[in-house]
Formats: structure tokens, C-alpha cells, sequence
């Protein structure tokens, strides 16, 4: 196996969101529904060919699919260390907690949406 990842349905809290991702629905709310990146690694000697990424199009695509049978409000993960925050933010991740050394990020449901489908019609 060179690459894995694992997806968890769960809840994230909305006090740790920034001001411009709550909109109207979550400010009623403590916690936000999300479908959570709990893991995502590339053996190390494939590391840096683009792995990463076709996994992530992969989970972005469950992702999608999975928004068909359960409400959710974003795919979040916690980033490990400096070099996977950089790689999650050139992927249009936005942190969201407090924490610098490991960040929560997240990428909203409607954005994965509109990629899944954008990629969908190129096909």
C-alpha cells in the first residue's frame, strides 16, 4: 500500500469558526456537523509525485457522495505540521481554530459540490 485515508462523520464546534463562516443556521448552534479527514498519508518514497492529491480527489468525491445520504456542513481535518498545513491551504483548506501547530482546517461542503461537479462536466 502506498496511500490510505479514513473518513468519520462527526461534529465540530462553531465557537472555533471565524465570523465569515458562520452564516445564519450556524450561529443557532454549538456544534457543526462535518465529515471529518481523520487520516491521510503517502509512503514516503511516493511522496511529492501528486499522490496527495489524487487521494484527496478520491475523498472529495465520497465526500460528495456521501452529502446524498447525510447532512454535513464541511470537510475538516487537523494538520500534523507546517508542511501539511501549506499542502491543505494550496488545495483552498482554510484554517479555522486557534491553534497554530495543529490546525484545524476545513473545506465547505458547497465548494466540494461545485468541484465535483465542474469535474464531472470536463469528463
Amino acid at each position: 500500500m502506498i496511500g490510505y485515508y479514513a473518513l468519520q462523520l462527526g461534529n465540530e464546534s462553531v465557537t472555533e469558526l471565524p465570523e465569515a463562516n458562520k452564516d445564519n443556521y450556524l450561529k443557532n448552534y454549538t456544534a457543526f456537523p462535518a465529515l471529518n479527514l481523520s487520516f491521510v498519508a503517502v509512503d514516503t518514497p511516493f511522496q511529492r509525485q501528486g499522490l496527495g492529491q489524487h487521494l484527496l480527489m478520491d475523498v472529495f468525491q465520497r465526500a460528495s457522495a456521501i452529502a446524498d445520504h447525510a447532512g454535513y456542513f464541511a470537510l475538516t481535518l487537523t494538520s500534523l505540521d507546517d508542511d501539511s498545513t501549506a499542502f491543505y491551504k494550496s488545495l483552498n483548506f482554510t484554517i479555522y481554530s486557534e491553534n497554530l501547530k495543529n490546525p484545524k482546517m476545513l473545506y465547505p461542503l458547497e465548494d466540494i459540490l461545485t468541484l465535483v461537479e465542474t469535474i464531472k462536466s470536463a469528463e
